[in-house]
């Protein structure tokens, strides 16, 4: 499944360049590993036109001993 997500340019470059490997998210979408996230460049309340394609990795979730608030998962991609 593919799943389309706004990202801020600062954010958008980072994973671009792969620096960034993962994605800090609300867990309303029902996100699974093999995933892939089409991110899209999002900037001054428009789209830039700028994408980058990712595939889910990993998905940390249900930690909120470790200060993980219910309700939001962290996406490892590549």
């Amino acid at each position: 499944m593919e799943h389309e997500l706004k990202i801020l340019p600062q954010y958008f470059e980072e994973v671009k360049n792969r620096n960034k490997t993962f994605e800090l998210r609300e867990d309303h979408r029902n996100y699974k590993v093999g995933d892939t996230l089409r991110l899209l460049e999002f900037d001054n309340d428009q789209y830039t036109g700028r994408a980058c394609n990712r595939t889910i990795l990993y998905i940390l979730k249900d930690v909120e001993q470790y200060g993980l608030k219910k309700g939001f998962v962290i996406l490892a991609m590549k």
